[in-house]
């Protein structure tokens, strides 16, 4: 079994560097890892280079701003993959331990072609933790399109901050959706469940993952999010997000004011509030000025 790591980067810093040692003292070591690197002018491709390939099996491709997509950037990586898996991990997604590449390869089998870790954030960043655990269960499963009514959305959860695809079964699935301004992982997974293959969820393939948005960050990321959603209305329809949502809202209210946490409970309702109005223009994108839309974006190079 051969395991290749994709990893897209934008001025990665320490953390990266951390990602490529765990990676290294992994039970079952990459055979390769492929740095897709987009160059800004804060980069430096000699010294990112002379700094990021600490290892023989590193191979780094830079690419301009305008070419990134975050589909087509990671399809690009996994086309210089002829391993028998393909690991995606963001550049701020680092291993917690030893064991990541064995746990998440553990259940893939004719049927089971994709599956994805526990992502637990920094206890200090209280909002982010509580998400996490809200998301990230500690039991491990199997799902399916079986599971569609009990699991309504989450069916298609599968972050590829860390997940591992059968490279096989992704290329007969034609990859991630070209020019996807969000949920490239989330619509590949819907074409998983639909080809009757099944996602796992490893609880013990843990990656330390922790955000730090600004309310207007997590606005354009909602903008992107709502743009997503209209522009795959009939997946999204099938699969409402609404109640999951609420449902999250609810649990970390809930435990902020048990815990009398006033102060991150205001920066809850204040990023709610935010969440919903980025996803509520984002909705309604085609009714927007392009250069709007643009502004409000997380990912610019869309709107090109």
């Amino acid at each position: 079994m051969t395991i290749d790591v994709i990893i897209p980067t934008c001025n990665p810093g320490n953390e990266l560097l951390q990602i490529l040692g765990n990676l290294e003292r992994q039970t079952i070591k990459p055979n390769k890892i492929f740095i897709m690197n987009t160059i800004t002018g804060q980069c430096n491709v000699d010294v990112f280079n002379a700094t990021y390939k600490v290892s023989e099996n590193i191979e780094i491709r830079h690419l301009e701003s305008k070419d990134f997509d975050h589909a087509n950037t990671r399809n690009d990586g996994a086309r210089l993959s002829n391993a028998d898996y393909l690991l995606f991990l963001t550049q701020d997604a680092i291993p917690t331990d030893s064991h990541l590449l064995e746990n998440l390869a553990r259940n893939h089998d004719e049927n089971v072609i994709v599956s994805f870790g526990q992502q637990i954030a920094d206890k200090n960043n209280k909002l982010e933790y509580l998400a996490r655990a809200f998301n990230y269960k500690p039991q491990s499963y199997i799902k399916s399109e079986k599971d569609k009514k009990e699991m309504g959305i989450k069916v298609l959860f599968c972050s590829n901050a860390c997940a591992m695809y059968n490279r096989k079964a992704f290329w007969e699935l034609n990859g991630f959706n070209s020019n996807s301004i969000f949920n490239e992982d989330m619509l590949f997974a819907y074409k998983v469940i639909k080809s009757g293959y099944s996602i796992a969820y490893e609880s013990d393939a843990k990656i330390s993952h922790t955000h730090h948005y600004t309310c207007w960050k997590v606005l354009n990321r909602y903008f992107d999010q709502g743009v997503s959603q209209k522009d795959n209305e009939k997946i999204f329809k099938e699969f409402s997000s609404l109640g999951e949502g609420q449902k999250q809202a609810k649990y970390i209210i809930g435990t902020l004011w048990k815990e009398h946490d006033y102060k991150n409970l205001v920066t809850f309702v204040a990023q709610s509030a935010s969440k919903l109005v980025g996803f509520f223009l984002g909705k309604h994108y085609t009714c927007l000025p392009k250069g709007l839309c643009k502004k409000l974006s997380l990912n610019k190079n869309y709107w090109k």
